[in-house]
């Protein structure tokens, strides 16, 4: 026993060696930008949701003249002011800066893969062994660790947040549960797609007065928090709001099958112009599709948990009901959005590990594969590390749009999105499948 506890130790201290050695020198070279720039702005008295953010001398790298800022509410680009403000009065260089926002990332992976070492337990009647390899299985991941550490991207802190308050629902703790929730929405918005689940789960199990309480303090917390720092800081309330919003029609060349729209443009410019394909996005029931797509999982999620829940349920059986609930939900919402960055498939992940020994879904490896090919070759190939030098950015940008490279980019591109979705189709069936004789 005390072997495989000291192995599981090395292997988690393994993954946070291996996040340490990356954080400091790579990153989004849009988004990581993004964040050095906001980080410095917002730190010097600046409004979060100013339009354009521009290089900074000494900070980054001037790959692009100006950035725009946070589509997210304020917590974030809060964390980021409080890193570049830790970073001012160290005696150390921009490169602890970077580590600075690397650290909320890395800290949002260890503690999801704790949290899905607890929900594991609750799921496999306390399995150690389950729970050791299924945290293990997300935390080493090298999908989790280039989202977070390479291109420092922040999901695994809304991801954990969220998966609190899921251990949370199953403890009967509504109020703190909902308070989870809203900190992982206050994180990024994306987390507020699984509260008609859990209104589901609370009404059924403890009526509606319940639901409504942990309903208010979701929405409440996120709403507050926001409030507070733009009267406390003068920041333009209608910049907010239009910023916010502008995330849910956002449309570009991302993890999804719309990406074939691209590759067919660059083959056959002449039939697939940029014109006819813009007013197709331009159509609101293309952008807002995924409006429907979650109130058809929500549907069947309400239908199939009536028979599913009694009045004695146990802990595993709710938490089963749960995350396919959750899995459903994310599922629909990937399917049908025609944005979806490659960071979103990290929501995926719990659900189907924790699940995998008793569904009909695809191993999470194939996943997670498919989204990290996806972004090699959407990003351009090791440009994650043009902090080290700007060139690296210009060389892989000059490669992948020149001919010939481009049109095999374009195609490893829109081949990898179209197998994700594919995993995806193979998921969402096999759920159904597993649960029809329910419905």
């Amino acid at each position: 026993m005390y072997k495989h506890l000291s192995k599981f130790k090395a292997l988690v201290g393994l993954g946070i060696l291996v996040r340490l050695a990356l954080c400091f020198w790579t990153g989004h070279p849009w988004d990581f930008e993004t964040f050095i720039r906001v980080g410095y702005y917002v730190a010097n008295g600046s409004s979060l949701f100013q339009a354009e953010n521009y290089y900074i001398e000494g900070l980054g790298q001037p790959v692009f003249p100006y950035v725009s800022g946070l589509g997210y509410l304020p917590a974030w680009g809060l964390y980021t002011a409080f890193a570049y403000k830790i970073y001012s009065f160290s005696p150390f260089s921009p490169l602890f800066y970077y580590f600075m926002l690397k650290l909320a990332p890395i800290v949002g992976d260890l503690a999801s893969a704790y949290i899905i070492y607890l929900l594991t337990l609750i799921f496999t009647d306390d399995d150690v062994r389950k729970a050791r390899l299924n945290s293990l299985m997300f935390f080493l991941c090298p999908f989790t660790i280039f989202i977070s550490a390479v291109w420092g991207m922040f999901d695994s802190v809304p991801l954990a947040f969220t998966l609190a308050s899921v251990l949370l629902l199953l403890l009967e703790r509504f109020c703190w549960s909902g308070f989870c929730l809203g900190m992982g929405i206050y994180f990024k918005v994306v987390p507020i797609i699984y509260l008609p689940i859990n209104l589901f789960y609370i009404g059924k199990r403890r009526g509606i007065k319940e639901a409504a309480t942990h309903l208010l303090v979701a929405v409440g917390v996120p709403l507050i928090l926001t409030i507070i720092p733009i009267i406390l800081f003068n920041w333009e309330l209608s910049k907010a709001a239009i910023t916010v919003f502008s995330q849910t029609q956002k449309t570009g060349e991302v993890l999804t099958y719309w990406n074939l729209n691209i590759l067919l443009n660059h083959l056959f410019p002449n039939v697939f112009s940029t014109e006819t394909v813009s007013e197709v996005f331009s159509f609101p029931l293309v952008r807002y599709l995924w409006i429907l797509g979650l109130m058809l999982s929500y549907f069947y999620y309400y239908k199939l948990q009536i028979p599913s829940f009694n009045e004695e349920g146990s802990r595993r059986c709710d938490l089963n009901m749960l995350l396919t609930g959750y899995l459903l939900t994310t599922i629909s919402f990937l399917l049908t959005r025609t944005f979806i960055p490659e960071q979103f498939v990290l929501y995926l992940a719990p659900m189907i590990i924790i699940q995998l020994e008793l569904s009909r879904f695809p191993k999470w490896k194939h996943i997670w594969i498919s989204a990290l090919i996806f972004a090699f070759v959407n990003l351009y190939p090791f440009a994650f590390a043009y902090l080290v030098d700007s060139n690296l950015w210009y060389t892989f940008s000059y490669l992948a749009t020149t001919q010939p490279y481009s049109t095999a980019r374009y195609a490893a591109r829109s081949i990898s999105a179209l197998l994700f979705d594919y995993l995806l189709l193979k998921t969402l069936f096999g759920t159904v499948k597993r649960y029809g004789k329910n419905f």
